[in-house]
């Protein structure tokens, strides 16, 4: 006898295995087209470069930006709601935003540091942080 056992697994063990597997996907599929929806885009949102002197849409820029966890209304979802971080002033705001530093706590690692991630594969711009907080501060 050498010691070594059989180590073959059975039928039920694979098929165990391999709808583990289907379940994650599909979860993680869904978890991606709720996420479209909370946005309101019911898909990818694309935003696009404004041109030069044009005021960039708060709205857009949060659709498809933010609302994927922050609810379409700013509401929560996957994340907080920010009723609340519409009465900071725009400093506080925009630190938040590109670094991750609210007032009173660093946010969890989840939240976007958008000032290395970017928005849309751009840095984003003063104005934009300051259209989406303009945008959050129109919310009941």
């Amino acid at each position: 006898m050498s010691g070594h056992t059989d180590q073959r697994y059975s039928v039920r063990e694979i098929a165990s295995v391999l709808g583990f597997l289907v379940v994650g996907v599909v979860l993680g599929v869904g978890a991606y087209r709720a996420g479209g929806r909370l946005a309101g885009t019911g898909s990818v949102a694309t935003v696009s470069a404004a041109p030069a002197g044009i005021t960039p849409d708060g709205v857009a820029l949060y659709a498809a930006n933010c609302a994927g966890c922050h609810g379409p209304q700013a509401q929560g979802g996957v994340g907080p709601g920010l009723r609340a971080a519409a009465a900071w002033n725009s400093a506080q705001f925009a630190h938040a935003v590109l670094n991750g530093r609210a007032p009173e706590r660093t946010l969890g690692t989840v939240m976007p540091r958008f000032a290395t991630t970017g928005m849309d594969g751009q840095p984003p711009t003063d104005a934009q942080v300051a259209a989406i907080h303009a945008f959050l501060k129109t919310l009941p």
